[in-house]
């Protein structure tokens, strides 16, 4: 009877066992068969992006719809030249972009009158478009002038937040608008102690006299967005000068102005305000030209020399290309 006991509690435990694998089989098969594929869509999608401008329309949007193609931040792995062949450039600037001959009749000329830049070949924009294939397609740049000022001045010497300014970026009145604009311009505000403002956040800027350079700039590119929305516009620093520095120590770097600010102030709001607006910003200040050889690339610590017009040619042009 001991026995017979004995062996039924063996069986009994024997199917008990049975039943505890049975369980654990059917479980690793179904975690198995339930586990996501690596390849799910789910880990493939990209976070949301989104601008952070306020309700100020910005360039984001208009480059989409632009045949150019697309500007990028250059990088060391970035080998491949954009192809710019055939594409129209405008220029908006001061002195350092005119040429007599090729800016509007009325408008004020620096090049070639002074220094050694005697053919237009050697100006820093015609080398640009030599270097790039592109075509000019206007120079709205005049000497002696500023971004501030009364923006419904019609002459040859208003500023550049002006409808003058903006709308002699194409030839004549009914010309095509520019594919690339290159906005260099300030160093004049500087020059003349134009009060510097701080931009802090886009905002509607009235027409009028304006005698604040952010307020100005601001003007400026709200017009030229306005005015060209599937151009592709670049926004220049300014180069260093020694000119209008009126510290207690005039012979050093950096050159003041009367108000306190330098140059390295100017080019800070103008990369905030283009930035603002997602424009993409050249850093011409860093092109080669500094404080210490100023003398070497300019003819009076302002207007640049031939081979200082090479320097932000070269510049400019990797800054388009790559």
């Amino acid at each position: 009877m001991k026995k017979r006991k004995s062996s039924g509690n063996f069986i009994g435990i024997g199917l008990l066992c049975l039943l505890f694998l049975c369980v654990a089989v059917f479980s690793i098969f179904f975690v198995c068969c339930s586990k996501p594929s690596s390849d799910s869509s789910e880990e493939t999608i990209p976070p949301e992006t989104f601008s952070e401008t306020g309700g100020i329309s910005d360039n984001t949007a208009a480059q989409t719809e632009s045949s150019v193609p697309p500007f990028e931040e250059a990088s060391t792995e970035q080998k491949e030249a954009r192809n710019l062949t055939g594409l129209k450039l405008s220029i908006l600037g001061d002195s350092i972009s005119t040429f007599d001959g090729y800016i509007p009749t009325d408008y004020n000329i620096f090049y070639p009158n002074y220094g050694d830049i005697s053919t237009v070949e050697k100006t820093w924009w015609f080398q640009v478009l030599s270097s790039t294939g592109m075509e000019l397609n206007a120079n709205a740049s005049s000497s002696n002038t500023d971004v501030s000022g009364d923006s419904s001045d019609t002459t040859g010497s208003a500023p550049g937040c002006s409808f003058k300014r903006i709308n002699d970026l194409t030839p004549g009145d009914d010309g095509p608008a520019p594919d690339i604009l290159i906005v260099f311009m300030g160093v004049n505000d500087f020059l003349r102690s134009v009060e510097l403002g701080n931009f802090t956040t886009p905002e509607a800027q009235q027409e009028g006299v304006i005698t604040n350079f952010c307020d100005a700039y601001e003007l400026m590119l709200q017009k030229l967005a306005a005015t060209y929305p599937k151009t592709q516009i670049y926004f220049c620093t300014l180069l260093e000068t020694n000119a209008g520095d009126v510290d207690d120590n005039p012979g050093a770097f950096p050159s003041t102005n009367e108000n306190g600010n330098t140059i390295a102030d100017f080019n800070a709001e103008i990369a905030t305000i283009a930035s603002a607006y997602n424009y993409p910003v050249i850093d011409v200040h860093n092109c080669g030209i500094t404080y210490d050889n100023l003398s070497d690339y300019t003819i009076d610590g302002t207007h640049p020399n031939a081979e200082g017009a090479h320097l932000i040619a070269e510049y400019i042009t990797k800054s388009l290309l790559y």
